[in-house]
């Protein structure tokens, strides 16, 4: 494990929300039924697909579908950010891929969003300022929102493994797939 502490359920960082079981067992079979039926961008090293206003971006962006209007909305709607995500990105990581530790762009807003479905993994923080380090296990179904001080002074990663360690105990990942909302706020 990168952070060995892994006792904790929440990371005591300001501005880190985490919710488990967001949606239901049905409603993310109906997510991955309906995500499956979109295009897959495979030019990264894992599969992505990216839909509404994307800072950077060349050409038209795809708008969001049906089922993602939803989802953001009811992020929305449990009054996580004040105000309507404009931006999403669903990211598939199949066991052994995962995700450099970073911050999210400048040009988004103050709230991210991100639902896991199908598999658990330990997502890791950073607070290069103080050297902290925390880890939490997001679960199947659950909603992490990072917001001010976990939004920009945090960074956060998956690191790339095919097993976690969990509370002494290990997890074999298998695909996952995320789905984060953004908003928008400067435009190049």
């Amino acid at each position: 494990m990168l952070f060995p502490d892994e006792s904790e359920e929440l990371p005591p960082i300001p501005g880190l929300t985490y919710i488990p079981e967001f949606v239901t067992g049905t409603e993310e079979a109906e997510l991955v039924t309906a995500i499956d039926a979109g295009h897959w961008d495979t030019t990264w090293d894992r599969r992505r697909q990216s839909y509404g206003k994307s800072y950077g971006r060349k050409g038209p962006a795809a708008s969001m579908p049906a089922w993602g209007r939803m989802l953001a909305d009811q992020i929305c709607a449990s009054g996580h950010t004040p105000h309507p995500f404009d931006q999403m990105l669903v990211n598939e990581y199949m066991p052994g891929q995962g995700i450099a530790m970073h911050s999210d762009y400048a040009p988004f807003d103050r709230t991210v969003a991100s639902v896991s479905l199908l598999s658990p993994c330990v997502m890791d923080f950073d607070h290069p300022a103080s050297a902290s380090r925390h880890s939490l296990l997001l679960e199947p179904r659950s909603l992490l929102v990072m917001t001010d001080e976990a939004r920009y002074e945090w960074r956060h990663g998956i690191a790339r493994r095919k097993r976690d360690r969990w509370q002494g105990s290990p997890l074999l990942r298998r695909r996952r797939i995320s789905v984060t909302f953004r908003r928008l706020i400067v435009e190049h």
